[in-house]
């Protein structure tokens, strides 16, 4: 799978002129941990998070954002976004596409996955759903579909 396969593309963004208060406000309305910063061109320029927002001084996004950004495209397999959340010990991946944003791709968004995973043990296909399928949809066979093992971040 890709990263297109599971990536919010609704993407809630802060511009770098807005307050940390304004920032603070999206994130608690939101009910997320970090937001984009995005320049006058709506190019990718930072993120903003809650640790930002409650350890680093300053008023404006400009002066608390955080401004190492670790991207994807929507094409890199989840497997190795998975590595990447794991390795960098961060909570989101931000999706660019010629350095615009295009979505974002978090932990969350990688457990619902493995969640939602299912296989047949006849002919071995995975299928996505929210409830245990009852038929195959490959091989139609039926009461033989059973859950994956989650993907490890690390094979």
């Amino acid at each position: 799978m890709k990263v297109k396969d599971v990536m919010t593309t609704s993407v809630i963004t802060v511009t770098e002129d807005q307050s940390k208060q304004q920032a603070a406000r999206l994130l608690s309305q939101h009910r997320i941990s970090g937001l984009p910063v995005v320049n006058n061109e709506q190019a990718v320029v930072g993120v903003v998070t809650e640790f930002d927002i409650i350890a680093r001084e300053g008023n404006t996004v400009r002066e608390i954002m955080t401004r190492g950004i670790i991207s994807v495209t929507a094409d890199t397999d989840l497997e190795e976004a998975g590595r990447i959340l794991v390795n960098q010990r961060i909570k989101r991946l931000l999706v660019l596409e010629q350095g615009k944003l295009v979505g974002i791709v978090s932990r969350a968004d990688l457990v619902k996955e493995i969640a939602l995973r299912w296989m047949c043990n006849v002919c071995g296909e995975v299928v996505h759903n929210e409830r245990l399928p009852e038929n195959c949809p490959r091989c139609g066979a039926e009461g033989v579909v059973a859950m994956v093992e989650p993907m490890s971040p690390g094979s």
